[in-house]
């Protein structure tokens, strides 16, 4: 199966939102903390007082895997690096706890796992940062791979990734 980079991006962030926007993190912190998308600037800083994550995706690779002749189309390998830094106030005394477990969360949210439209994340792990002036900080780090058939048009209308808040697409568009 075959996808396109914008559909692959949809994809990613939602597996990530479903797992997020859960009773799984409502279960740790008491609430769903708040996501900051790649592309989407926000009008305020986060609150310093509250647990939030920010979503960040990286192609690395887009290598040829097929050669085509006069009627077929080549074949490419997308693969890349999704992060998912979270962000715990020190301000908490169990913050570091509640980010080993928020870590679990947005790990779990890859882990063996692939989209439908056949992404699929391999090598997920969690990583301890060093903590800044107010918040203790854990990356999470999935590879992702797919295929994408060379010159295919982006399919129209957007895959939704959540209903609240506002979804934000790989094209700066929302989705209410």
């Amino acid at each position: 199966m075959t996808t396109t980079y914008s559909n692959a991006i949809d994809e990613i962030n939602a597996e990530f939102w479903n797992s997020w926007n859960s009773d799984k993190t409502v279960f740790i912190v008491g609430y769903v903390p708040d996501v900051r998308w790649q592309g989407v600037e926000e009008p305020s800083l986060p609150d310093g007082s509250k647990f939030w994550a920010r979503v960040s995706i990286q192609t690395v690779f887009e290598e040829q895997t097929s050669l085509a002749g006069n009627e077929s189309k080549k074949r490419y390998t997308s693969s890349g690096l999704v992060f998912v830094q979270i962000f715990c106030p020190k301000s908490n005394a169990q913050a570091n706890e509640f980010g080993k477990k928020l870590s679990e969360v947005a790990r779990n949210a890859f882990r063996g796992k692939s989209t439908t439209g056949a992404v699929w994340f391999r090598n997920v792990r969690i990583n301890e940062l060093s903590p800044e002036d107010l918040f203790y900080r854990f990356n999470v780090v999935a590879e992702f791979e797919y295929d994408e058939i060379a010159n295919k048009e982006p399919e129209s209308g957007f895959i939704p990734v959540s209903p609240e808040p506002p979804v934000y697409f790989v094209d700066g568009g929302t989705f209410n």
